[in-house]
């Protein structure tokens, strides 16, 4: 998985996947990476450059176009993206892009067989 993951990396410089792909390969594992963050999520702080709003209000600000693309995808799709309230909305988001391209990565890699 880690080749892969490498060999995509080349395609997904500056992006949402990249910030991903990167986490990924960091871990100890890239399938329990996936399998970890699916599971509990960017709130189990387990995403070390998304733990501090300084840095997801950083992460919302670089990848902004992006992350409305994935915001309107998910309308689209039907999906209901329920806000907490009092919820700090640039944290939110960057979360949610975070996890919706690494659900998106996992998927393609599962559908690969890779």
């Amino acid at each position: 998985m880690k080749d892969t993951l490498q060999k995509l990396l080349e395609d997904n410089q500056g992006n949402i996947t990249q910030a991903v792909i990167d986490e990924a390969l960091d871990y100890h594992s890239p399938k329990e990476f996936f399998e970890d963050l699916l599971q509990h999520g960017c709130q189990s702080w387990m995403i070390s450059s998304l733990i501090y709003y300084k840095d997801t209000h950083e992460f919302y600000e670089k990848h902004y176009d992006e992350i409305e693309d994935i915001r309107c995808q998910l309308t689209d799709d039907g999906i209901e993206v329920n806000i907490p309230q009092c919820t700090d909305l640039k944290n939110f988001y960057a979360w949610l892009s975070f996890e919706q391209r690494a659900y998106e990565l996992h998927n393609e890699l599962e559908m690969d067989g890779r």
